[in-house]
């Protein structure tokens, strides 16, 4: 099994992608709001150049949230689950499209 994460910050795509993966047969995701990094290092002081960092990021930038995507698939879904996600999303190698990556499942329960 794989555990495959989606990144996304065009958070407007997320049910669209859930609805992509059901279609694909693919249950059971989980989305989570996430943030990026920038915008968690913004209160810390003891980074280089925080300062600087902290009057570019002083207030709520949207372009820093997002949304992150979970779901366990079969080593034989992988593609199809890949596939149904780059159906909304497009291709990821343009800056800030995304993020997609896909870690082996050593151990599980309650997984079908």
């Amino acid at each position: 099994m794989q555990l495959l994460f989606i990144i996304i910050k065009r958070t407007e795509l997320l049910d669209d992608i859930m609805k992509a993966l059901a279609a694909a047969g693919i249950h059971g995701g989980t989305a989570l709001d996430s943030t990026g990094m920038a915008k968690s290092i913004r209160s810390m002081d003891s980074l280089p150049a925080i300062s600087v960092l902290r009057e570019i990021l002083s207030g709520t930038d949207e372009a820093q949230r997002g949304k992150t995507i979970f779901v366990a698939v079969h080593d034989d879904q992988l593609e199809t689950a890949v596939k149904a996600v780059k159906s909304v999303t497009g291709e990821l190698d343009k800056p800030n499209a995304g993020v997609l990556f896909a870690l082996p499942i050593s151990y599980h329960e309650g997984l079908i």
